[in-house]
């Protein structure tokens, strides 16, 4: 019997037809913590049904409910609202070996991109230098320093709030030697890494909407030998190529030449649209 099915029968007594067709088929948890979304008509009974999740999942130690997206300058989470259990929003979370603390109702933080936080960590090479552009918590940086072997992470966030989750995950890592947090905005942090010599092996470029505004200040960091950068978006998987386009015709006009490395699917965004990954190799033109 799955999920739902479990959840249907302890919910049949209390709930119309109609409602139980309505129960949600999925859930998150992070840490010991149960999150789900709940249709607009189900919000009156969302007690009702929290504790019907405590009561099946009872290794789980409280519910909190979805209800607003990710938006926002610092992209934290709208509504994350506490409705039953234990009401502590902080939580660790594990995956790969690596420790995750924040806080739900501040941090997002998408389970939906776990093969990619690993997948990145295993194209690095031993002593290589890296520049992680919107860093959050660390969730590239932290996987990079635990399960890679990198000479220096510079990891830059501008959001006070995720930086302080970063330089605690940090030490919850015990990364402190391998990685150099930075509070402030990529394009006057960037440069002012480029101004102090830095010249990057692996540059991430790891937000939503893609980050093209910060192109010009990302190839500053680029080696004489090249330099692989990770640039993210969402993009149509029709026309998977339009993202990358707009970073090489970027980079072009600054006198660098690219080439697409690889291209990854990371999830869903709807129809079509999907949570796209560049691997690209760029390098200053020659004259």
């Amino acid at each position: 019997m799955g999920f739902k099915d479990k959840l249907v029968e302890k919910l049949r007594a209390e709930l119309t037809e109609k409602e139980l067709e309505l129960l949600p088929s999925g859930f998150q948890t992070l840490g010991g913590i149960v999150i789900i979304k709940l249709d607009e008509q189900l919000l009156e009974k969302k007690k009702l049904i929290a504790n019907a999740y405590l009561d099946i999942l009872h290794y789980m130690r409280s519910v909190y409910i979805n209800r607003g997206k990710i938006e926002g300058q610092f992209r934290e989470p709208e509504r994350i609202e506490y409705v039953a259990g234990e009401k502590d929003p902080m939580v660790e979370h594990k995956e790969h070996g690596v420790v995750y603390r924040f806080n739900i109702k501040k941090i997002m933080f998408s389970k939906g991109n776990i093969n990619e936080r690993k997948h990145l960590a295993s194209l690095v090479k031993a002593g290589e230098i890296i520049v992680d552009m919107f860093a959050g918590i660390g969730y590239f940086s932290l996987p990079i320093a635990v399960l890679a072997d990198p000479e220096k992470i510079h990891s830059i966030e501008l959001n006070p709030t995720a930086y302080k989750y970063l330089v605690e995950n940090i030490k919850l890592n015990k990364v402190q030697e391998l990685i150099h947090p930075i509070h402030g905005n990529c394009k006057e942090e960037v440069l002012r890494l480029s101004e102090e010599g830095i010249r990057a092996d692996r540059i991430i470029m790891g937000v939503f909407p893609a980050p093209k505004d910060y192109i010009e200040e990302a190839l500053t960091l680029v080696k004489n030998s090249g330099t692989i950068i990770h640039y993210e978006g969402i993009g149509d998987r029709e026309k998977d190529l339009v993202l990358y386009n707009e970073f090489a015709e970027n980079a072009e006009c600054l006198g660098f030449i690219t080439e697409l490395k690889d291209k990854r699917f990371v999830k869903s965004y709807g129809p079509n649209l999907y949570h796209t990954v560049y691997d690209i190799f760029a390098k200053k033109a020659e004259k």
